[in-house]
C-alpha cells in the first residue's frame, strides 16, 4: 500500500461525503489502483448495494489520487483533475456492504494535458463497473 486512507484523502480534492477511494495500492508511469470498502454509510448506499454513480466516481478518483502521487514524488503539489466525458460504460454488478472494491486505472493515450483512460473496478476478481474517461489535468 502507497497511501492510506488519511493520506489518500488529502491528496484528492473530494471531501466526506463524496471520497470514494479508501487506498492507494500501486502507481506506476502507466496505471494506478486503488482499493475501496464498502460501508452501508455511504451516500450512494441503497437497497442493499452501492450504486453506479459510486464506482464511476471510484474511478475518477484513483485517477485524481495517481496523478497527484505523482506530483508528489516529484515535488510538487497534488493535481486537479476533471472529466472531460465517459464512454464506453459497462455495469455488470453492484458491491455489496462490507466489499472491497480493487480499481485500476489505465493510460490509453494522452495528448498535453489530456488523458484517456481505462477504469476497471472488481470485488474478489468479479468486475463490477469498466469504462474509458477522458481526464483534462489542470497545469
Amino acid at each position: 500500500m502507497l497511501l492510506t486512507k488519511e493520506e489518500t484523502a488529502d491528496i484528492i480534492p473530494q471531501k466526506t461525503p463524496f471520497v470514494m477511494i479508501d487506498s492507494l495500492l500501486a502507481v506506476d508511469e502507466m496505471s494506478f489502483t486503488s482499493s475501496f470498502i464498502v460501508d452501508e454509510k455511504n451516500i450512494f448506499y441503497k437497497d442493499g448495494e452501492l450504486k453506479e454513480p459510486a464506482l464511476i466516481e471510484n474511478i475518477a478518483q484513483t485517477v485524481a489520487a495517481g496523478f497527484s502521487y505523482i506530483g508528489q514524488q516529484d515535488g510538487g503539489e497534488p493535481k486537479i483533475g476533471f472529466i472531460g466525458a465517459i464512454s464506453k460504460l459497462k455495469i455488470h454488478k453492484l458491491p455489496n456492504v462490507g466489499d472491497e472494491i480493487t480499481t485500476t486505472v489505465t493510460q490509453q493515450h494522452k495528448f498535453e494535458n489530456i488523458y484517456l483512460i481505462k477504469g476497471e473496478n472488481h470485488v474478489n476478481g468479479s468486475p463490477l463497473v469498466e469504462c474509458e474517461m477522458k481526464i483534462v489535468v489542470q497545469v
